[in-house]
C-alpha cells in the first residue's frame, strides 16, 4: 500500500510515560518527511500541554482532546465542544460524589478542587498546574473535554447516568483520573475531518496508539500499529504490534512496513 500519512499518538507512543522523545523517534520523524509522507499528532491532550511535543516533532497537524479539536497549519478546522446541559449533568452527579472535576477549554484548563488528592496525582509528573475553577468556568467557554478524578469502580455510576460522555481511564491500572469526552467524538472523528483537508483517504494512512483512547483510531485507518505496551483489546484493534515506546516502538514499526 502506498501510504501517504502517519498518525502518532503522544503519550506511551511517541514519548516514552516520564521521559522524552528519543533521537531514533525523532530521526524517524524527519525521515517521512524526506520521504514525503505528512505526519499527523493525534492525542488526547490539550493544545497547551502538547506544545513542546509539537515543537520537537514540527508538526503542523494535529487532532486534540481525543478529536473534539483539529488544527491543521495553524488553523482551526473543526471543534466539537460538550454541550452545556451535559455538563451540567456531570457537575451536578460530580458535586454528589465529592469528585473533582477539570474543565479543558480551547485556551485554558480549571480544577474544581485544587487540594485533592486524586488531583494532585494527577499532576504529579507533569510541568502544567491548574488553577481553581469559578463556579461559573464551564458555563462562560467551550468545554472540550473533563478529568473526572475519582477511583476506577466509582466510574460506572457516571457512564450509566450520562451516556452522552464516555469515560476512559489514563492507565489500566491504578490510576485515579479518566478522560470524559462525547461519545460521538474521538480520534477517528477528528481525523476523518482532517484527512479530508488532506485530502488523503483512511486506507492511505498509518496510525500508532497504545491506550484505550486510540482503539477507533487503529481501526479506522489502513494500518493501525499498537505499541507492545498496549492492552489486549487495544492490540485487537490493529493490524499491527510493535515495540514499546521505549525501545523506540514508532522507529521500529515504520521500518517493518518499509516506510523508513
Amino acid at each position: 500500500m502506498n501510504y501517504k500519512v502517519v498518525i502518532l499518538d503522544i503519550d506511551g507512543t511517541i514519548l516514552p510515560h516520564g521521559k522524552s522523545i528519543s533521537h531514533p523517534t525523532k530521526h524517524a520523524i524527519q525521515q517521512l518527511r524526506d520521504n514525503n509522507i505528512k505526519v499527523v499528532i493525534a492525542t488526547g491532550r490539550a493544545p497547551y500541554f502538547s506544545e513542546s511535543i509539537i515543537e520537537e516533532t514540527g508538526v503542523d497537524s494535529m487532532v486534540f482532546f481525543n478529536g473534539a479539536y483539529v488544527y491543521h497549519e495553524g488553523k482551526e478546522i473543526y471543534k466539537s465542544a460538550i454541550e452545556k446541559h451535559v455538563l451540567n449533568k456531570i457537575h451536578l452527579l460530580s458535586n454528589d460524589y465529592h469528585h473533582p472535576l477539570t474543565f479543558l477549554g480551547g485556551r485554558s484548563f480549571k480544577a474544581t478542587d485544587l487540594s485533592h488528592p486524586f488531583v494532585l496525582e494527577a499532576y504529579l509528573q507533569n510541568p502544567w498546574k491548574p488553577e481553581l475553577a469559578p463556579p461559573q468556568f464551564w458555563m462562560e467557554q467551550d468545554i472540550y473535554q473533563l478529568f473526572l478524578h475519582c477511583d476506577v469502580e466509582e466510574e460506572v455510576t457516571y457512564q450509566s447516568k450520562i451516556p452522552e460522555l464516555d469515560f476512559r481511564r489514563w492507565t489500566s491500572t491504578g490510576a485515579r483520573t479518566c478522560d470524559v469526552n462525547l461519545t460521538k467524538s474521538n480520534k477517528a472523528v477528528g481525523l476523518t475531518k482532517l484527512l479530508e483537508k488532506l485530502g488523503i483517504a483512511p486506507d492511505e494512512a498509518v496510525a500508532f496508539g497504545d491506550g484505550l483512547n486510540d482503539i477507533e483510531m487503529l481501526s479506522f485507518v489502513g494500518m493501525g500499529i499498537a505499541m507492545g505496551s498496549a492492552l489486549d483489546k487495544v492490540k485487537q484493534a490493529a493490524n499491527m504490534v510493535t515495540l514499546s515506546a521505549e525501545e523506540d516502538g514508532v522507529r521500529y514499526g515504520l521500518e517493518r512496513i518499509g516506510l523508513i
